[in-house]
């Protein structure tokens, strides 16, 4: 049986939004997005407002930070991300983006860790993944 993967093209998207949101969410290569997610925790833990500098879209430019926490949430749904805690069972860390906000930051879990490892390896292909859940 052939199941969306979590690298095929297309992005969540909230029925909230007007038709050209829904169709810039079906033509976003989130897998390729997804990617450079996870290779950038691989790194260090950081924020979406951190990650927008690193995750370019298809034309070579940065993506927007919403964009970015959009991919990461996909990524908790699929269990390679998580939020770092202060201590096991404490308070989100936080980190300054603006002036006068902070985001949370975001690590790869340990099964993040090993398909993290596995793509930059090469051993793994994009379709060798479960897709996230999609129901908001």
């Amino acid at each position: 049986m052939n199941q969306p993967s979590l690298w095929d093209k297309g992005g969540l998207v909230s029925n909230g939004h007007p038709s050209t949101s829904h169709h810039a969410a079906a033509t976003v290569k989130a897998g390729t997005q997804r990617a450079q997610v996870l290779q950038a925790l691989w790194v260090r833990p950081s924020t979406a407002f951190d990650l927008a500098d690193l995750v370019l879209n298809t034309a070579g430019r940065p993506v927007a930070p919403n964009q970015i926490a959009t991919r990461l949430l996909e990524l908790r749904d699929g269990g390679l991300v998580e939020y770092v805690r202060e201590f096991d069972g404490g308070p989100f860390v936080e980190e300054p983006t603006t002036p006068g906000n902070t985001a949370l930051v975001q690590t790869l879990t340990g099964y993040g860790r090993r398909i993290a490892a596995d793509l930059m390896r090469g051993e793994r292909l994009c379709n060798d993944f479960p897709r996230p859940r999609t129901t908001r």
